[in-house]
């Protein structure tokens, strides 16, 4: 089933010239100064250099800054998971998470009791009248593509709604597979990422068996890091994978060209001028995509496109820069300025900043300006919002923006719609799931009438 990245292996060892331009930006070699390309061949012949290699990952903050950097045109997408993969052979206790995640926090990450409360969590916000309206889509039949979630969408619960409603809205014949939901379903990104490829493998082997049961092998994914795991890690995770992965902004943007005229809409009637900010998952590798958002976004009415300084493949990471920004907590919550991507945005003279991830959205959002505007005491100087949202808005799809509406009212009625409720249901998973290592109730039970069938 593991395929061990060998054809990258070779690539890096034959055609690697150990010139180092793919470290210019990386923020890893900027902290430990340690070369790593220049051992990195040896590395994977003769597992040489293993702890200074570990140094370099434990500082890495996989904003993939290295991407297209490489003199030989060699696609360094499979880089980090490579090492990972000969690291954790070599140590089958070798698992690793960004530096800047406190230790305790990292060993719960490595753990099943992440996964416990990652589900719990994600069934404590999608209310279950919601999940129920969806249900006749969940149920395996004949459709024409699936669409799979994946498990960030449903945080911001909104982009959520939002997306189902317009593929609804586009008769899109879909079936709907949930992220960890219900069941232990997962691109297998995140895993492989820390190096947890055997996990990875499980929970897109069950992926892959739940796409069958549709009758289809195209998959539509919503989630930029889906994306990038599906077309780039899985298939170096399991043998034959041929599923077709299709990010959502693609489908739609071909979608859009046979909708009736008139459907689209501008929500104000005037000029829409949206800047993008390319996230590094959707933007970089093989299958990077840069194209679909640009379709997509110029179908709309009465609509312009922007771009920053740095976009594209040449896009700047937001978590490098909160990473920066953070070291002096002060500046972090007052300054304006903390993340380049807002002022460049500004600079670019649009009206909208438009996000193509969850974390990207939920960082340029909280922390793109100052603790006042994130609060809602002042109007940000531009507005960040995800592109699920735009398009809703002109099909006439209106779902408030809860990660900032949450964020400006800790108290709210309903109760449900507040920032304390969501905190709560973050706690309510913590000690459920972290900590007592138990399903959702409604799974528990279900899972408890399975015990006794069997029992019986």
């Amino acid at each position: 089933m593991f395929q061990e990245f060998y054809e990258f292996k070779e690539m890096i060892i034959d055609d690697c010239s150990s010139c180092n331009a793919c470290l210019n930006k990386c923020y890893a070699f900027q902290r430990t100064r340690f070369p790593l390309f220049k051992h990195l061949g040896d590395f994977f012949e003769n597992h040489t250099h293993v702890e200074d290699i570990k140094k370099f990952l434990d500082t890495c903050i996989y904003c993939k800054a290295h991407e297209h950097s490489c003199v030989n045109s060699s696609d360094l997408t499979l880089l980090l998971p490579a090492i990972k993969s000969d690291l954790r052979r070599l140590d089958p206790n070798y698992n690793w998470s960004p530096a800047f995640i406190p230790s305790i926090v990292s060993r719960f990450l490595r753990s099943s009791r992440f996964y416990y409360f990652w589900r719990n969590f994600n069934y404590n916000l999608i209310p279950q009248d919601f999940r129920s309206e969806y249900n006749e889509y969940r149920k395996p039949r004949k459709r024409e593509v699936v669409f799979f979630s994946g498990c960030g969408i449903q945080l911001l619960e909104n982009q959520y709604y939002t997306l189902c409603e317009i593929f609804k809205k586009l008769d899109v014949d879909f079936g709907l597979i949930d992220g960890s939901y219900i069941k232990p379903i997962c691109c297998g990104s995140i895993s492989a990422v820390t190096g947890n490829f055997q996990f990875g493998a499980y929970m897109l082997q069950n992926l892959i068996n739940e796409v069958k049961k549709f009758g289809t092998k195209k998959v539509i994914v919503y989630c930029a890091t889906c994306y990038w795991g599906l077309t780039s890690i899985a298939p170096e995770l399991i043998k034959d994978f041929d599923l077709e992965i299709v990010h959502a902004t693609g489908y739609l943007a071909e979608k859009l060209k046979s909708v009736p005229k008139g459907i689209l809409k501008s929500p104000t009637g005037d000029q829409q001028a949206f800047t993008i900010h390319d996230s590094c998952h959707l933007a970089h590798g093989p299958c990077g995509d840069t194209t679909s958002i640009r379709n997509l976004l110029s179908q709309l009415p009465n609509s312009q496109i922007n771009e920053m300084k740095h976009n594209k493949h040449n896009s700047m990471c937001d978590l490098y820069y909160l990473l920066i920004a953070i070291r002096n907590p002060l500046m972090l919550f007052f300054k304006n300025n903390n993340i380049p991507i807002i002022k460049e945005a500004i600079e670019s003279e649009a009206d909208t900043l438009c996000s193509l991830c969850p974390g990207c959205h939920a960082i340029l959002s909280i922390f793109g300006s100052d603790i006042f505007t994130t609060l809602g005491m002042k109007k940000p100087r531009i507005p960040v919002k995800n592109w699920a949202s735009i398009l809703g808005e002109n099909l006439g799809i209106f779902n408030r923006d809860m990660l900032n509406y949450r964020f400006q009212h800790l108290i709210s009625i309903p109760f449900k719609e507040s920032g304390i409720w969501y905190i709560l249901q973050a706690i309510r998973a913590l000690i459920r799931g972290g900590f007592g290592k138990k399903e959702p109730r409604p799974i528990e039970k279900i899972l408890k009438k399975i015990r006794k069938r069997k029992k019986g």
